[in-house]
């Protein structure tokens, strides 16, 4: 899909403005730990360092690993190279993915299963490190794409497709912006940027995921500099 040229400038001087501001910027890390990722696969779970927005008290202590929290990518063609990252606290995917728009909203239904995930609820989830836990891993990721619209397969396990349809009854329902819906599952995204040939913070990089205190989202829609850029969409 073609990103239109408008929506390219809005979102680069946003995240302009927003590390201008420092209000809702931050440099952060990303790594992946042995046991916690299928890694023969591309997405699962990743180890995010350094937000200030994730509240550990909402946090399971197995999805609290070596100073940060466990978190997914919301797109499949974004990187993380060239760390450390710029973080910004938005409600939506930007610049990025393969479907859903440009900027993208977030899902109920990968808001719901990043909840039950962060607490440690996650039904069929394999929380103890190992073969068991990175299978789960990548189950989960390939939900969340299917359910951000990144991939049109369904996942090779179903285990999490499963749940997210006996919760919400169809894909349609699962697939609806959650923050329209029902923002109560205090679940966000973090847009990372990395740096160009000049040194400016302007080249995307992944989307991923963030739970967050009492009022969080709230508190984003309020904040954010990119959330009144939801009107705009990546043409196809």
């Amino acid at each position: 899909m073609k990103t239109t040229k408008l929506a390219k400038t809005l979102v680069a001087a946003a995240a302009a403005l927003l590390v201008a501001g420092q209000a809702s910027a931050t440099l952060v890390t990303v790594v992946r730990t042995a046991g916690y990722y299928d890694p023969t696969y591309g997405g699962g779970e990743f180890t995010l360092k350094g937000s200030p927005w994730a509240n550990p008290a909402h946090y399971a202590l197995e999805t609290l690993v070596d100073g940060g929290f466990q978190t997914f990518c919301l797109e499949v063609n974004e990187f993380l190279s060239g760390q450390p990252l710029l973080a910004v606290l938005n409600t939506v995917a930007v610049m990025g993915g393969k479907g859903g728009g440009s900027p993208d909203p977030l899902s109920i239904g990968s808001a719901w299963l990043y909840k039950q995930f962060a607490e440690g609820n996650l039904a069929g989830y394999d929380y103890t490190p190992g073969a068991g836990r990175e299978a789960s891993a990548r189950a989960l990721q390939e939900t969340i794409w299917w359910l951000e619209d990144e991939q049109t397969s369904l996942p090779s396990d179903l285990t999490f497709y499963n749940l997210v349809i006996a919760k919400f009854g169809s894909a349609a329902a699962a697939k609806q912006d959650y923050t329209v819906v029902n923002p109560n599952y205090r679940v966000a995204v973090i847009n990372l940027w990395g740096k160009d040939d000049q040194g400016n913070w302007t080249v995307p990089k992944q989307d991923m995921l963030v739970y967050l205190p009492d009022g969080g989202v709230t508190l984003v829609l309020l904040g954010s500099g990119l959330v009144g850029l939801a009107v705009l969409r990546r043409k196809g």
